[in-house]
């Protein structure tokens, strides 16, 4: 479509808006941020406080989650494969 095409459209369209009575829609903007969406600075948790700026995460508190994280992987790991290398020992000691 050309430049001429786009511009009579668009005339034709603020021609109709005008005729028509239709209002543009302005988008509403507010400087309050609802409480339930601010991160607060610190948090007191089980591995200790997590520190927060603006909403990211400091480097020690990253390091903090990621270790936990990695901890709980392979706890899980660990007991998840337990049950099964305990009864694979089991059959393999049945005469």
């Amino acid at each position: 479509m050309g430049p001429i095409k786009i511009f009579v459209l668009a005339t034709i369209a603020a021609a109709g808006a005008l005729i028509f009575g239709i209002e543009a829609v302005v988008a509403q903007t507010t400087t309050e941020i609802p409480s339930i969406l601010i991160t607060p600075d610190k948090v007191d948790s089980r591995i200790g406080t997590l520190e927060f700026k603006d909403g990211a995460p400091s480097a020690e508190t990253v390091e903090k989650v990621c270790d936990t994280l990695d901890f709980t992987r392979g706890l899980d790991t660990f007991l998840n494969s337990y049950g099964g290398a305990s009864a694979s020992c089991e059959s393999s000691l049945r005469p």
